[in-house]
């Protein structure tokens, strides 16, 4: 039920369609090779608004992003809480430290024709938003823009200069749950990563639930791994369990495929692995990526 999903294969979309494309793209590999592509390029709307919006709670975050729907946003981005304190953190000083106590932040951009079509539907995005909002700020401006997505930028930088003992891990980074239950979803992994004592920074596309997540483990402490293992299991079974997916736009790989049947089920596997062995019948291509059953281990 959720808005994005990379996980198995586009079965659906290539019935719908016909086109062999629908069921190669996202398929990572194991259908084939992709030996041409030819993209159809649309223009860039001449006209850009954005605004940042501040949350007083995570319980206002699905229904504020249902809200900003209606604008037909062109990306609703999410900073957890975690992300802003732990940039904070990092880099003190200037918007980090005046955002650490903020629960969310939605950047959201609106994309048009005109500037005064997009001023008025800035302005309605505040009735819509109401009192869940803490603050919100707007830039009609590209300058103004790269201030307020500013905050956004420095976290990747920050994450590739950790300390040595410390390393950033993308292992449940990809899920995506219905959007009224995002709020849910981080909360849930905020437990989760508590309760394993692994710190996480989370961050993602909220206009389609679709959360990223960096695990921050320190690899010199005992049992790291273990505790990895373990939010791992418990993280995919979170977001199944809110009718969402471990798989948004990444893709299964070998880290996820153990998952894929637990979130379509022996049928529809069964299903994968009838095009799969009539696609790649000797079984060379990309093996144990999408249907693979081991569980990963972390090292």
């Amino acid at each position: 039920r959720a808005r994005k999903n990379s996980s198995g294969y586009a079965l659906d979309a290539w019935l719908a369609s016909g086109d062999l494309v629908d069921l190669v793209v996202g398929a990572e590999g194991t259908l084939g090779v992709v030996t041409e592509v030819t993209w159809r390029l649309q223009p860039i709307p001449p006209a850009r608004h954005t605004l940042r919006v501040a949350l007083r709670a995570l319980d206002d975050l699905g229904p504020a992003i249902e809200a900003l729907h209606e604008l037909n946003p062109s990306a609703i981005e999410l900073l957890d809480g975690t992300f802003l304190r732990f940039v904070a953190d990092q880099r003190p000083g200037g918007d980090a430290d005046a955002l650490a106590a903020v629960e969310a932040l939605l950047l959201v951009e609106l994309e048009g024709e005109d500037a005064e079509s997009l001023r008025r539907d800035a302005a309605r995005a505040r009735v819509l938003l109401g009192d869940r909002a803490a603050r919100i700020e707007d830039a009609a401006s590209e300058e103004e823009a790269e201030r307020l997505w500013a905050i956004r930028h420095a976290a990747s930088p920050i994450l590739a200069g950790l300390p040595d003992r410390q390393r950033s891990l993308q292992v449940i980074e990809d899920g995506a749950v219905p959007v009224p239950r995002l709020g849910e979803y981080v909360a849930g992994l905020r437990a989760i990563s508590a309760r394993h004592g692994i710190p996480a920074v989370l961050f993602g596309h909220a206009g389609d639930g679709h959360l990223h997540v960096n695990l921050l483990p320190d690899i010199g402490a005992a049992g790291w791994q273990d505790a990895i293992a373990r939010i791992w299991e418990e993280a995919g079974a979170l977001a199944l369990g809110l009718g969402g997916t471990p798989a948004g736009e990444h893709g299964d790989g070998r880290l996820r495929a153990p998952l894929v049947p637990r979130l379509f089920g022996t049928r529809v596997v069964s299903l994968f692995e009838a095009v799969r062995a009539a696609c790649d019948p000797h079984g060379i291509m990309n093996p144990g990526v999408k249907t693979g059953t081991t569980r990963p281990e972390f090292d």
